[in-house]
């Protein structure tokens, strides 16, 4: 059972995400306006994007799932040698909770919502 993972932020995911941007923000120009953008200017773009999502994208999971917490803990050491990284941070598969503290029941089920929460040892 893989019940572990690794959410957080780290520069190769905010990374792949400003060039999917950059395509957007490219299209949305006129042909004239593009026609006056370079690969430099679209470069910088992308870094201060990058940048920005590192300082305050929202974290999604950025490793596959593990079977122990341990193996997601050496995944958090390896990632804050290698690569710029944020908020990264175990997380198990558990029953979702509503800000009050209730669990939260899917309408459809009637059974608890499993969803991805903060890992207490």
């Amino acid at each position: 059972m893989t019940a572990f993972c690794v959410f957080g932020i780290t520069e190769p995911l905010a990374r792949k995400s400003a060039e999917a941007a950059s395509k957007t923000w490219l299209a949305k120009m006129s042909s004239q306006e593009r026609a006056e953008v370079t690969a430099a200017t679209v470069d910088a773009w992308i870094r201060d994007r990058t940048a920005e999502m590192l300082k305050n994208g929202k974290p999604k999971q950025v490793s596959a799932a593990f079977d122990a917490p341990q193996f997601a803990e050496d995944w958090i050491a390896l990632a804050k040698r290698t690569v710029k990284a944020r908020g990264l941070r175990v997380m198990v598969r558990g029953e979702k909770t509503d800000r009050h503290g209730a669990t939260v029941i899917s309408k459809r089920t009637k059974r608890p919502v499993i969803a991805w929460v903060p890992y207490q040892p």
